[in-house]
């Protein structure tokens, strides 16, 4: 069982990494000015965050089912908080997105503030918690 936690608890560290990685991908993507292109690479983004998302609440599962449920800390919550915020976020991000026109330029600048924000937020927060969880190790 421990090499299985182990191996999770790896698996899991690298996922939350490449999860900022993508997300980090949408200060690149926000210097795009064709509104179509920005919109198009914004979606692949989303389903690139999507996948690395599934696999750190994947692992981090699978982690708590080695463990059997029992082990519960700060760490494992604020874990489970910025996940559901972050999937909460990448839910509006998405919806707000598709509301937007080509022609409509104040609309697409203030959507590209609201996601800096947003996306800069998610990226400190899970910053904030993984070095809390390598601090706690």
């Amino acid at each position: 069982m421990d090499k299985l936690f182990a191996a999770s608890h790896h698996s899991h560290m690298l996922s939350v990494v490449l999860l900022i990685l993508a997300q980090a991908w949408y200060f690149f993507i926000a210097k795009e000015s064709d509104f179509v292109r920005f919109y198009r690479k914004v979606g692949l983004m989303l389903l690139v965050q999507n996948v690395f998302l599934g696999m750190v609440i994947f692992t981090g599962l699978l982690m708590l089912a080695v463990t059997k449920f029992q082990v519960w800390n700060l760490e494992i919550f604020l874990m489970i908080f910025v996940s559901l915020g972050v999937v909460v976020h990448q839910i509006l991000i998405n919806k707000r997105r598709k509301g937007i026109t080509t022609t409509d330029t104040d609309a697409q600048r203030a959507y590209k503030d609201w996601v800096r924000k947003v996306i800069g937020a998610e990226i400190g927060a899970e910053i904030a918690v993984y070095v809390l969880a390598l601090i706690l190790k």
